[in-house]
């Protein structure tokens, strides 16, 4: 049992362990090894009773004196600071440590810095984790061990004197802080506390004087001085002013201390250590007035202007211009003031683009230019006295169209390039804390960006470095640490030291910077389709892994001069109405703030929800924007035509189960596939595939089923009677083989074999061109009128297919099939028909089997089509500009203005015909992959006659963002499955979302350039690094 030395035991008794009684009240209160609840209950019940309680110790009674011989030796009570025992460093644990300065410790054992909280708890915790041996005989001593600095219970005893109570943890208790009963201040007494302390800090922060006070502010005379006088004196560098008048306005200030004794230490100034740029930022109202500005400026002044821009002097606030604009009036005594519209520019489609180089003076209300007064290549209105003709505000155009202006502009651009930005001056002042986390998140991104892009998983089953089941993330970074030498010690010195140490390798660190990088390539993808303004849009969904829908969204616009199909998003479950998927997809828009009104198109695939006329998502998108066309999927429209001509009759459904059938058998023993692959390799024409399997969504995969079987038939064949002749072989296998070999024995077999090679490779050949996300629409309906010509040619060659199959199958006859007699009973004595045409075998094949197919087919195909006329009618021109006559042009064109009238003028018809003579000179460079609309509109950037061809340039933009097939949205899928997969089930949407999007768009991610995130996040997130 320690001593007890403080005054306080005379007002109380123990009743146990951790028990006390007031002997006043008789309260019982809880101890936690120290005297401050004791303390606070006799400041708050019995305040007289604190008078003379902290007594030294010779004035104690014997009772008090053994009272206080039974303090616990660790447990440093403000009494006893009080009593004359300040400063003492009673605890054994200080034999390990020493002081460093103000609240610093070092470990004598491992040399680690610590930070001490006015106790020993932080130096007992390192001890008991780091060096557990110590803590034997750590509290034996009773001896002072060294002597605390003076200062440090200065606070303690001040906020004991004030009334707030001052917590201690028992140094002998050996509880870590993460574990056990944790005691904290009430409300009031932090609330208290924090009040005064913020008292204190700002009656300190009232004698310090601001840095403003240490610069002088120039005056105009000043600016006179000559190069030379300037260079030799040790006056700090002036901020380039503009004359006199300014110099007034703004004022001007002299050195002052602000009433601080500075005898420790000198603060001097020199203009080496200042930079312009600060100097400059110092100076009150520096930039607010372009009139202000001198005739005379100097380099310096322009340098700045010229990096820094004019934002800071449009001053194009509604009220503001109200309030300081000139006001002109005219004859008929109208009044006219500066407005908000004279600083922007409208052109004919809508499109705002803000005149950057307008200013606006507060000081006489007129308007200036910017960059031909700051460069002074003319002199105008709108550089000396400043423009206030409000009523022909239309001088404005005439004045940023003028070739004085525009050399201005490019001489203003010239310099700034050559003068550098202030963030490269201001760079140089981040600590080297930033830069060390600066330093390290660049690797860590670069990990990330690889990781991403290929979609493969970020975390193991721990996170433990140099453990094989850390994952792909800490793995890559283990293996760089090998060859990066500041990676490599990184790792070293902060891996694997648990929670509480920043070392941003943690999983809670990826995640943010993984959230942080998608966030960057959406901003990216949203800032280009709103720079591109009209796009298109598709939807489509599918359920993943976790049985979760995911509804994608895919934005088809323009970038530069080639049309580009984004994937954006994976929206939140929508459910499969089409009200509900209207609802994700406009507030997505409206989130991103997209205009729906700028969409003008909409590709989704047949189902009722999608394509409804009525109920369906493109009529609701219509009735929100009758410019969103809706144009079916050609991909899926394709795939539609091909299942109805393979279900028109029963043989040839049969067939395709025949071709599924093959498949199964080979492949559900490995002993069939072996013998079935030696024997394709014998195939003289080379190896040849296995069969594959049929899918009922993807028609490449019957193509190649079927082009699969039609080069292996002979050997298949032969494998199947091998088999169904082996005595090894069970019976059901032996009787599965010889079914199968009897149906590659028949002549119809081979038939539609032969047929549907042909037919089905060039449907195959046509969808994958479809699927080019740059193809415009007039071009993809070319290719399946194309695929019609070629179906409907081929009906007109059943011989052909039937030669080929007595090759395949080597024989020349048919499957005899059993004809039924009709009952003469059933009909009545007067019935009496004709005889019935007699069809030969081959006759009735082609009536029954190969003619339905290609009419189905041709149908089918013929109806799609249909969907694609209107929008051809009004953009289908296009294709045929150069055979067409003036008159015909400008009426196409007047049909499109009639459509558009909100994004097109008049003068459509006559550009396009200046235009059509133009681009008829440059033909022969014409690519005919990408189509005619593609070519004229990559002819206008290239060549730079955009601005001669406004309007054509807008008709060629909106056609080519229209979407002529949803396959990205599939693509999508494809990735989504591969990233949320079997063993990813619980990963969120939003995360889902994020690594498909750097995975699908790895273009914009290796773009991107993350320097500004990086910044950003270590000046946010950085921790302090022991050591620098």
């Amino acid at each position: 049992m320690g001593k007890r030395r403080s005054g306080v035991w005379r007002h109380f008794e123990e009743e146990g362990e951790r028990k006390v009684a007031c002997r006043v009240c008789r309260t019982q209160l809880t101890t936690q090894g120290n005297t401050s609840i004791m303390l606070r209950h006799l400041r708050r019940k019995h305040p007289k009773m604190m008078d003379g309680l902290f007594v030294a110790k010779g004035s104690m009674t014997s009772r008090e004196s053994c009272h206080a011989e039974e303090l616990p030796l660790g447990a440093e009570t403000h009494s006893c600071r009080k009593s004359g025992i300040i400063g003492k460093k009673r605890s054994g644990v200080w034999r390990h440590y020493e002081e460093e300065g103000e609240r610093k410790v070092s470990c004598r054992l491992c040399h680690t810095q610590l930070t001490k909280q006015g106790n020993t708890s932080a130096l007992l915790r390192h001890l008991r984790r780091k060096h557990p041996e110590k803590m034997d005989g750590i509290f034996e001593t009773e001896e002072p061990l060294a002597t605390r600095e003076e200062g440090s219970w200065q606070v303690e005893e001040r906020e004991m004197e004030q009334g707030t109570p001052t917590f201690f943890v028992s140094e002998m208790s050996g509880m870590d802080r993460h574990k056990g009963v944790r005691h904290f201040e009430s409300g009031a007494a932090k609330r208290k506390t924090s009040k005064e302390r913020a008292e204190r800090e700002a009656k300190e922060f009232t004698k310090t004087c601001r840095l403003t006070e240490f610069f002088t502010h120039p005056s105009a005379s000043e600016h006179l001085v000559s190069a030379s006088a300037s260079s030799s004196s040790r006056q700090p560098e002036q901020v380039p002013a503009c004359d006199a008048s300014a110099s007034s306005l703004y004022g001007s200030s002299s050195l002052s201390t602000g009433g601080n004794d500075q005898t420790a230490e000198e603060i001097e100034i020199e203009s080496k250590h200042v930079p312009p740029e600060v100097q400059m930022a110092t100076t009150q109202n520096y930039d607010i007035d372009i009139s202000l500005w001198s005739e005379h400026l100097t380099k310096q002044f322009i340098d700045y202007w010229t990096v820094n821009g004019s934002e800071s002097l449009h001053h194009s606030d509604a009220k503001f211009l109200d309030a300081k604009s000139a006001v002109q009036i005219d004859a008929n005594n109208v009044s006219r003031k500066c407005t908000p519209a004279m600083f922007e520019r409208r052109n004919q489609n809508g499109e705002v683009v803000k005149r950057s180089w307008l200013c606006f003076s507060p000081a006489n209300g007129r308007v200036y230019c910017f960059f031909c007064k700051l460069m002074g290549v003319s002199r105008s209105q709108f550089t000396s006295d400043g423009f206030c003709d409000w009523k022909h505000a239309n001088r404005l155009v005439v004045h940023e169209q003028s070739k004085h202006h525009i050399q201005a502009v490019l001489s203003a651009a010239s310099r700034a390039k050559g003068a550098g930005g202030i963030d490269s001056k201001l760079t140089m002042h981040v600590g080297q804390i930033e830069q060390y986390w600066c330093s390290l998140l660049k690797r860590l991104i670069s990990v990330l960006k690889f990781i991403c892009e290929r979609g493969l998983a970020l975390r193991g089953d721990d996170e433990i470095i140099a453990s094989p089941h850390n994952g792909n993330y800490l793995g890559l970074l283990e293996l760089l640490a090998e060859y990066d030498d500041f990676l490599g010690q990184h790792i070293q010195n902060h891996a694997n030291r648990g929670t509480g140490h920043t070392n941003y390798l943690s999983s809670t660190i990826c995640e943010e910077i993984v959230r942080l990088m998608g966030n960057e390539v959406l901003n990216e993808i949203i800032s280009r389709i709103k720079l591109s303004k009209y796009y298109s849009i598709s939807l489509d969904s599918t359920p993943d892994e976790g049985h979760i829908d995911e509804l994608t969204l895919i934005i088809r616009y323009m970038e530069h001069d080639t049309p580009v199909e984004r994937f954006v998003k994976f929206l939140p479950n929508q459910g499969h109405k089409a009200q509900e998927m209207f609802e994700g997809l406009m507030k997505f828009l409206a989130d991103n703030d997209i205009d729906i009104q700028n969409c003008r198109g909409q590709s989704y695939d047949n189902a009722t929800s999608m394509s409804g006329r009525y109920n369906g998502l493109q009529a609701k998108v219509v009735a929100e924007n009758h410019h969103a066309i809706w144009i079916p999927c050609a991909g899926h429209s394709l795939n539609l035509v091909g299942k109805t001509a393979a279900e028109c009759c029963q043989e040839a459904i049969s067939f395709f189960f025949f071709l599924e059938a093959i498949y199964v058998f080979f492949t559900a023993s490995t002993h069939r596939y072996a013998i079935l692959s030696d024997s394709l390799k014998t195939v003289a024409s080379g190896p040849v595939s296995v069969p594959k399997r049929i899918s009922t969504t993807r028609w490449s995969c019957r193509a190649v089923a079927v082009k699969a079987v039609v080069q292996g038939y002979l050997p298949i064949r032969e494998t199947l009677a091998k088999i169904a002749r082996d005595e090894n072989e069970t019976n059901k296998t032996c009787y599965e083989a010889n079914g199968l070999h009897d149906k590659m024995c028949r002549l119809e077999t081979a038939i539609y074999a032969v047929f549907w090679h042909d037919i089905l490779g060039r449907v195959d050949a046509t969808s994958h061109a479809l699927q080019d996300p740059k193809l415009d629409l007039k071009t993809a309906v070319a290719m399946l009128k194309s695929l019609e010509c070629f179906v409907r040619e081929k009906r007109d060659c059943f011989h052909v297919y039937e030669k080929k199959g007595r090759e395949m199958s080597e024989t020349g006859d048919y499957s005899q099939t059993c004809k039924g007699q009709r009952n003469v009973r059933l009909n009545p004595l007067d019935f009496g028909r004709s005889e019935e045409a007699a069809l030969s075998q081959s006759e009735k094949f082609r009536v029954q089997n190969f003619l339905p197919a290609i009419d189905q087919f041709l149908s089918s195909l013929d109806q799609q089509l249909k969907a694609y006329e209107e929008t051809c009618s009004l953009f289908g021109f296009l294709s045929k500009l150069e055979s067409m006559n003036c008159d015909e042009i400008e009426a196409a064109a007047a049909k499109l203005v009639a459509e558009y009238k909100n994004d097109l003028d008049q003068t459509l018809g006559v550009e396009l015909v200046q235009f059509t003579a133009f681009f008829t000179q440059f033909l022969e460079d014409e690519d005919d992959e990408k189509g005619r609309a593609h070519y004229l509109y990559k002819l206008l950037i290239d060549k730079k006659v955009v601005d001669t061809f406004p309007n054509v340039e807008i008709m060629l933009r909106m056609y080519l963002v229209l979407m002529v097939t949803n396959c990205s949205g599939e693509r999508s899928f494809s990735k989504m499955k591969f990233i949320k997969n079997r063993l990813r089930t619980t990963m969120c949407h939003d995360r889902l979302s994020h690594l498909a999007l750097m995975s699908i768009e790895y273009d914009i991610l290796r773009e991107i350039d993350f320097e500004k995130l990086i910044k950003n996040f270590a000046a946010a997130w950085s921790r302090k690094v022991p050591g620098l």
